[in-house]
C-alpha cells in the first residue's frame, strides 16, 4: 500500500531511510574488519578454515541479512516519489 505524504514527509522519510542504511553498512563493516583483524594473528582453526574468516565473512553476510529485514519491516516506506497534483500535470502551465 502506498502512502498519501507530503514532499516535506517524504524527504525526511528519504533520509531516515538512507541513515538506517549508512548505520547497518558501518555495522557491517565494523564486523567484518574487527573479526578479521583481531583474530587473525591467533592461528585457530575450525573445521580446517581460519577462525577469524569464518566469523567475519559468514557472520556478515547473516548479519546483512538480518539487517535487511529489519530495515524492510521497520524503516522503509513503500511511497511514490512523484508529486500528485489534484487536477492535471505539474509542469502545465
Amino acid at each position: 500500500m502506498k502512502m498519501q505524504m507530503t514532499r516535506e514527509q517524504k524527504e525526511k522519510q528519504i533520509r531516515r531511510e538512507a541513515k538506517a542504511t549508512l548505520i547497518l553498512f558501518v555495522i557491517c563493516f565494523v564486523w567484518n574488519v574487527g573479526f578479521a583483524y583481531g583474530l587473525s594473528g591467533t592461528g585457530a582453526r575450525l573445521f580446517g578454515l581460519p577462525l577469524w574468516w569464518l566469523i567475519s565473512t559468514p557472520g556478515m553476510f547473516i548479519i546483512a541479512v538480518i539487517g535487511v529485514v529489519i530495515l524492510l519491516k521497520k524503516v522503509f516506506v513503500n511511497f511514490d516519489l512523484e508529486d500528485n497534483v489534484e487536477g492535471g500535470d505539474i509542469n502545465a502551465e
